[in-house]
């Protein structure tokens, strides 16, 4: 009996660029799905990407791949990438890996778009 490693993902475009919420595992079964998300996107100059990490139950090495990918994509639009409800476990091996950096950790923004404003 094999374990789910799905992955699902909620695309939302808001004013400051993207939002997708990722919900389940981003291993190496299923990251080609976010990277297809991701290409997918039509950027434009300047765009904010929020990743909703609430959701995220597990991400291994080519998850964390995947979202630098992610910070690249966006950096070659003069954009960047935001991450929110991040996993503290996920946030340390970020740290460790040294990729942290690149994102920005926006842990008071609401997980989805709209649903609550300050």
């Amino acid at each position: 009996m094999s374990a789910d490693t799905s992955l699902t993902i909620e695309h939302h475009r808001t004013p400051q660029g993207h939002h997708l919420t990722l919900a389940g595992d981003l291993d190496y079964t299923n990251a080609v799905d976010l990277e297809t998300a991701l290409t997918d996107l039509p950027l434009s100059e300047g765009d904010v990407l929020t990743l909703d990490l609430g959701e995220l139950g597990f991400c291994d090495s080519t998850g964390l791949s995947t979202l630098i990918t992610a910070q690249r994509l966006l950096a070659q639009v003069g954009g960047r990438v935001s991450v929110t409800a991040i996993d503290r476990n996920l946030a340390r091996v970020m740290s460790i890996t040294g990729i942290a950096h690149l994102f920005d950790a926006a842990a008071d923004t609401p997980t989805a778009p709209g649903a609550k404003e300050a």
